[in-house]
This record gives C-alpha cells, sequence and structure tokens, in this order.
C-alpha cells in the first residue's frame, strides 16, 4: 500500500511539472532573444522536456536504494531514467546517471560507497528494490542483493523485439555500468562478445557522460562512428529517449565526405591484398616519405617575383618556412609564414618601392612600344599597391601545394607509388585501381588516406571541437584508420567498442587490439557474457569459438527452445517457417544468407507471399517485421526469430576463418529462435 501511494505521489509530482514546462512553452515568444536560433533551440529544449516528463509517466522508476552514510544521513532515492525536482528543489526521482545511482548497479547489501566530485562517500546500503511498473501502474516490486541476478533479467530478456535498440537503464549490470562510469578522459577499448550489449553500453556512456560534464562539454561535442548508415539509423532513437540530443551520428563514409569536403563515388571492386596494404601502419609512413619529399615543393624553387621584380628571395622564404613558422599541418605553416613574410616586405617597403620603380622606369624608358608603355605604367602602380599590401595576394599564390587539391595530390602520389613501394603484387593491384582514383572513385581506404593527408596538408578545422568519440563494430578498422582519426579528431578521447570474434573482413578488420591499445593509450575492458540469446543458441554458437580456438561466450540464465538444423533450405521451407514464427508473436525475423545475391532471391519469392524487406548496404531504416539480410550486414543488429537460408559446408568454407566468423554472427543475432537450413552437408562445427 505504501509503494502504491509513492506511486501516485511521484506521478503527480510529474503531472505537474509537465503543466509548468508546458506553460514556459506558451510564453516563450514572449522572451527575448538574441537571436531566432537561440529562441527555437530554448522551444525545442522545452518539447523535449515535455516528452520525457510525459514518457516518464508510463515508468517514473524502476528502483529505490535506502543509504545510510557515515555521517547518518539516510537517503531514500528513487531512481528513474530522468531525475525530477519539485517546486521547493526536493528530489523526487533521482537520475540514473546521478553519482549516488551507481549504488544500485554496483553494490550488496551492507558497506558500500559511491564517488562524488568532491570525493567518496561512505556508508551502508540498506534496501535495494526493484520495481515493475507499466502505464503508470505498479504490477510488483522485489527486493535484491545484486542487479546481476539472471532471475531478475529474465523478464526483460524475454521479450520481443521491435526492431529498435532499447535503454536498459534498469538491468545495467555491474562491468556494463563500470564502462558507462569510466572518466571522459580516459580512452577505453570494449572487447565485448556478441549479445554482450557493446552498442547499448556504448550509448549509455554517452548519455552519463553528457550528463555528468554538462559543465564542460556540449551534447554536439560528442560524434558516434558507425559501420554503416542501415546501423546508425538503427540506433538513432536510444539517446532522444535518454534525454540526449545533439550528438552526432556517422558512418565512415560520411565521416570522410563531411571532412574532406569533396564529391566521390564509392568502388564496387572487391577488397584484396592492396586493401591490406592501405589499411596498415606501413600505407601510413610510405604517405609519410612522400610527404617528406612534397614538402620540398612547398616553398616554390623561384623567388617570390611580380612583373620581373623579386620581393622577396627564395632563400629567405625558405628559412621562415624551416625554421620560424608554426603549425600542425602544411596550411598553418604556410599561413605563418606569409604573416612572417609580409612582416619583412614591410620593414623594407620603403626601399622596396623605390627599387621597383627604378627597374620599370628604366625598362620604360628603353621601350619604344607605346602599347607596351601603358602597360608598363599599368605594372608599376600594381607592383607598388602589392608593396604597400605587403605582398599579401602575391605570397597566397606562391604557395601552390597547399592550394592543390587532396585527390590532384592523392593521385599524383599513387601514380609514382613504385617510388615508395617494391612489392610487384601491390604495384599491380594499384595499378588496376588507378583509373577509378583519377576519377575520384574511392574505397574506404582511400578515404581514410585521404583524410590523412588532408590532416597532414591543411589541418582539421572544425572536427577539433569534438571531446568524445564513440566507434562502434570497430574490429573493422585496422591501424591506419585508428591513427587518423586520432589526429582529426586531436581533442577527443575515445571509447571503442568491438569483437575480434566477428571480424568478418579478412583483408580490413583487426586482429588484435594491442596495437590500438599502444597508439591511443587506451585501456581494455572485456564483456564476456551475453544477454542477447538463449543457452540453448549461445551452446550451438560457441561450437564456432571453439573450432577457431577463441574464448567462448557466457550466456545468461535463459533457457529456450534447442536451435533447429533442418535440411531443407527450400524458399517453401523457409516461408513455413515465418508463418509459424508470426503465429507465437514473433515481431522481428531475420532470413540471413551469406551472400547479397541469395538474400535477393529469397526476397524476390517471399515478398510475393508476405509483406518483407530486402536490407541492403544502401539502405538507411528497418523498420522491424520481416527482412532478407546478409550476415555482414546483420552484424550488431536483433531479430526475435532468425532463419539462417543455408549453413551447407559448400557455402561456409570451414577452412576459411572469415566464413567462420560470418557464421558466428548470424547464429547471434536472435533472441529467442533460431533455425538454421542447409542443402547438401552441415558445415563442419556445427556437425558435433
Amino acid at each position: 500500500m505504501e509503494e502504491r501511494k509513492k506511486l501516485e505521489e511521484v506521478l503527480k509530482e510529474y503531472e505537474k511539472k509537465i503543466e509548468v514546462v508546458k506553460t514556459m512553452l506558451i510564453n516563450s515568444d514572449r522572451g527575448s532573444y538574441e537571436t531566432l536560433e537561440e529562441k527555437l533551440d530554448y522551444q525545442n529544449t522545452l518539447k523535449n522536456r515535455i516528452r520525457i516528463y510525459q514518457n516518464s509517466l508510463l515508468k517514473p522508476y524502476f528502483a529505490r536504494i535506502d543509504f545510510q552514510s557515515k555521517n547518518h544521513e539516510k537517503d531514500i532515492c528513487y531512481i528513474g531514467k530522468v531525475g525530477l525536482t519539485n517546486e521547493r528543489e526536493d528530489i523526487v526521482t533521482v537520475d540514473w546517471r546521478a553519482p549516488i545511482a551507481s549504488l544500485y548497479y554496483d553494490s550488496n547489501i551492507g558497506s558500500a560507497s559511491y564517488q562524488t566530485p568532491e570525493g567518496t562517500t561512505f556508508g551502508e546500503l540498506i534496501l535495494k528494490r526493484q520495481y515493475e511498473i507499466e502505464n503508470s501502474k505498479l504490477l510488483s516490486y522485489h527486493d535484491v542483493d545484486t542487479v546481476s541476478n539472471d532471475e531478475i533479467l529474465k523478464p526483460y530478456l524475454s521479450a520481443s523485439n521491435d526492431a529498435r535498440l532499447k535503454n536498459i537503464v534498469a538491468t545495467i549490470q555491474s562491468e556494463q555500468n563500470s564502462i558507462i562510469r569510466e572518466s571522459l578522459y580516459k580512452n577505453l577499448i570494449v572487447q565485448g562478445v556478441a549479445g554482450s550489449g557493446k552498442t547499448t553500453v556504448a550509448l549509455h556512456r554517452i548519455a552519463y557522460l553528457e550528463y555528468n560534464y554538462k559543465h564542460l562539454i556540449r551534447s554536439d561535442q560528442y560524434m558516434i562512428l558507425g559501420p554503416n548508415k542501415f546501423f546508425v539509423n538503427y540506433i538513432s532513437d536510444v539517446l532522444p529517449d535518454l534525454d540526449v540530443y545533439g550528438v552526432k551520428e556517422y558512418d565512415f563514409v560520411t565521416l570522410a565526405s563531411k571532412y574532406l569536403k569533396e564529391t566521390f563515388q564509392l568502388s564496387k571492386m572487391p577488397d584484396n591484398l592492396l586493401t591490406n596494404f592501405k589499411m596498415s601502419h606501413y600505407f601510413k609512413d610510405v604517405i609519410d616519405r612522400y610527404l617528406d619529399d612534397l614538402r620540398c615543393e612547398v616553398v616554390p624553387s623561384g623567388d617570390l617575383m611580380m612583373h620581373g621584380f623579386p620581393l622577396l628571395k627564395r632563400s629567405e622564404i625558405k628559412y621562415l618556412f624551416d625554421h620560424e613558422s608554426r603549425g600542425s599541418s602544411w596550411k598553418e605553416q604556410v599561413e605563418y609564414t606569409i604573416l612572417l613574410a609580409m612582416k619583412k616586405i614591410r620593414e623594407r617597403k620603403e626601399a622596396l618601392i623605390f627599387d621597383a620603380k627604378m627597374y620599370l622606369d628604366a625598362i620604360y624608358f628603353h621601350e619604344s612600344d607605346e602599347t607596351r608603355k601603358k602597360q608598363l605604367i599599368q605594372e608599376k602602380k600594381a607592383l607598388v599597391k602589392e608593396i604597400e599590401s605587403a605582398g599579401c595576394h602575391l605570397l597566397r599564390k606562391y604557395f601552390k601545394v597547399v592550394n592543390e587539391k587532396l585527390p590532384s595530390i592523392y593521385y599524383k602520389f599513387l601514380n609514382h607509388l613504385e617510388d615508395y613501394v617494391q612489392d610487384e603484387t601491390i604495384l599491380f593491384l594499384e595499378h588496376q585501381e588507378l583509373n577509378q582514383i583519377h576519377k575520384r572513385i574511392y574505397k574506404m581506404e582511400d578515404l581514410n588516406a585521404l583524410m590523412y593527408l588532408k590532416h597532414r596538408i591543411k589541418g582539421s578545422d572544425y572536427f577539433d571541437r569534438y571531446r568524445q568519440v564513440v566507434i562502434d563494430e570497430a574490429q573493422d578498422y585496422k591501424e591506419f584508420i585508428f591513427i587518423t582519426l586520432r589526429l582529426i579528431f586531436k581533442n577527443a578521447t575515445f571509447s571503442i567498442f568491438g569483437d575480434l570474434a566477428q571480424s568478418i573482413y579478412p583483408y580490413r578488420s583487426i586482429g588484435s587490439w594491442d596495437s590500438i591499445e599502444n597508439e591511443l593509450n587506451a585501456t581494455t575492458c572485456t564483456l564476456k557474457k551475453s544477454y542477447r540469446t538463449t543457452i540453448e543458441i549461445m551452446m550451438e554458437a560457441n561450437k564456432i569459438n571453439r573450432y577457431l580456438g577463441l574464448f567462448e561466450t557466457e550466456p545468461v540464465i535463459r533457457h529456450g527452445l534447442p536451435v533447429r538444423y533442418e535440411n531443407d533450405a527450400s524458399y517453401e521451407n523457409i516461408l513455413n517457417h515465418i508463418l509459424l514464427y508470426q503465429e507465437k508473436g514473433h515481431k522481428t525475423i531475420a532470413i540471413i544468407s551469406k551472400n547479397e545475391m541469395d538474400a535477393k532471391h529469397i526476397y524476390d519469392y517471399l515478398k510475393n507471399h508476405i509483406a518483407i524487406s530486402h536490407v541492403t548496404i544502401d539502405d538507411a531504416e528497418y523498420h522491424g517485421g520481416i527482412c532478407s539480410i546478409t550476415s555482414s550486414l546483420s552484424k550488431g543488429l536483433e531479430f526475435d526469430a532468425v532463419i539462417l537460408a543455408d549453413a551447407s559446408k559448400e557455402v561456409f568454407d570451414s577452412e576459411n576463418e572469415t566464413d567462420m566468423k560470418l557464421l558466428y554472427v548470424s547464429m547471434t543475432r536472435p533472441l529467442h529462435e533460431l533455425l538454421i537450413l542447409y542443402q547438401t552437408e552441415l558445415v563442419e562445427p556445427l556437425i558435433a
């Protein structure tokens, strides 16, 4: 009775707050604002507040902790997705991101402590209680000692998936919580098994940092880097649901486009040994050697001349550039050199103007052609004007290399790659792709090289503003990409999430976190437990890990139906099982094929019988329901049920590590049911 009364009181406070904010919104037109943008930002903030509070009415809190500090003050905290205070500034609910809320996630009953900006608060945790509240109704509550009890998690894990990544504030586990609450100023690498909640933890980490560092960093100074547009869209609803707005969400290609400010097309050519080379630290070293040579051309071979008259000697400009200029990029160094050169011209202005006039007057005196004489008069005026402006316009034209387009510089470099690389295979493969490069048709590794070149030559510009970059599915990036990202986001720290067991791109996936750990001075954390799949599904998927000699995933104790194997990969059989899954109430169902052609064929058949979508690399959205998708695109996603279209040994080669990792990815997508079909013989690791 007491808890129901408390819920009613809290709901009334939320309703009051909603009315207060609505009134503020109605009156917002009367406020004084410096700009229209400031007014719109304020109104959007109020609208978001209303939306968050209205959503919170359905479930204003999910837990309660009673904590007795050493000074005998007792705090009774009801923890919710957002915090709320009443008109007297009394705390109604505590935001899950607040320091004291960490007791709920990390501490057992008894002696406990939590960190605050002022230091550590010690005391005793007296009560830890969980609530099941739905649609503003208290269904049940129970006292717990630890949030990680598998029985407590079961109701949440057994729910159907609606094609949206969910926030997990009520069920964050201790190992997840330690990552979420790690300091902003530490670079993290999180190695997490399939289903361990890597992506969700990544997003909740941003929400935590935004809440606790809001006085230092704006929300638009955070960036999420995902593997593709489809994945980025998949995660896009979570942050607003956690009361976080304005975070930039890009895939690597979009990031490159924003950074380079260049138009380009993506190549359809497959990855090969050249891909591996261009993703490596060695390729970065090759580019550096080329840049060392190109740097000699930044200061041109001739003096700074105008109409045949020297304003400054090359040797003087070269000395300024090499010894007195400053900057992290050539452009910055050139800008500084121009300022120093202009200073020298100003110091000599009177003498230069006198000499320039004498020089052109002498030519004029010996000139008989009247047209040329008129031209010389104009040249003298222009030269004097340029000297009076300290050679500003002339100097900017003088430094040609930094003004050259990056695609042109990159093409010239690759066209002379043999000057820096002796590997005949690499040179042959590059020669095959050179024509595409000339037409600005690039692969991902070329975009990374272009970004690195831009940083070295022209600088990072706008990207210096970011303070935290979260990279998901990071196992798909090799060393050179991390080097480039560290340089262009020079003021940011990184939270890197990935799973080496899901490195499905043989030429551009990373094999170990060691080099990245050293490059970023990062700390590596592990998430070993899977919260997505049932024990039965995880036991089958672990056959792949054992076969590859990788660590086996620890499943949460949630049982389900056994994984089914059927020697019938016909489209009719697939359709029948989809209909059965729908009868069971499964909302999201994926038919996963190894390659795009098979996924398309399945879609073409099924679309005549049921509502189905075909997810491709060019798609930006998945709205739920039934989809036909490839193994590689399914990475990072989850579905109620999965049908693996064909696990025959001819499709997945057991001797090919990439094939085995694709199979592992496919098998770890379902929450509840997995059906594995095959046509001939089942792939070897699954026979055991």
